[in-house]
């Protein structure tokens, strides 16, 4: 073999060495962090009970805020606006998954939460009607400090 030709070979060995060394290394991905008996909701104190209405706040250091209702959630947003967040992970409430907060579709029900505001999220907007026509928003469900989680922003 030539040494021109050893030199490609070698120049292209370090080149994958290096391009599988910086995905390895690269960022991970932020997971969301399990729901345990004896965690309490961050806003409210309460035991965070059942998982259908749960949700998370992950926040840039790796802090982790939980939540029994997503009225909580937004009132504890809501109140500490200087909060640096990194995600928002909330309980689809049909498969019992996490998903996102920005690719969730949240809407009032009629279906009674840990708080009152029969707000639940969900995966998509078709499953999202489905909720609201079988569980129509009662009278008696609270406003989520005017709407759970506003903008879909992380």
């Amino acid at each position: 073999m030539s040494v021109k030709k050893n030199n490609r070979l070698i120049r292209a060995l370090i080149g994958a060495w290096m391009v599988s060394l910086s995905v390895s290394c690269g960022p991970s991905q932020v997971k969301p962090v399990d729901i345990y008996p004896e965690d309490n909701c961050s806003n409210c104190r309460m035991a965070v009970s059942d998982k259908a209405f749960s949700s998370e706040i992950i926040t840039e250091e790796g802090e982790v805020f939980k939540f029994d209702d997503l009225s909580c959630l937004a009132a504890y947003r809501k109140s500490n606006p200087s909060l640096k967040i990194g995600t928002i992970f909330v309980t689809d409430y049909e498969t019992m998954e996490w998903l996102p907060y920005a690719k969730s579709i949240v809407v009032r029900t009629g279906l009674a939460t840990p708080m009152g505001s029969g707000n639940v999220a969900v995966a998509d907007s078709q499953r999202a009607s489905s909720l609201v026509e079988r569980f129509p928003p009662t009278e008696n469900a609270t406003r989520a400090e005017d709407e759970c989680c506003p903008e879909h922003d992380k």
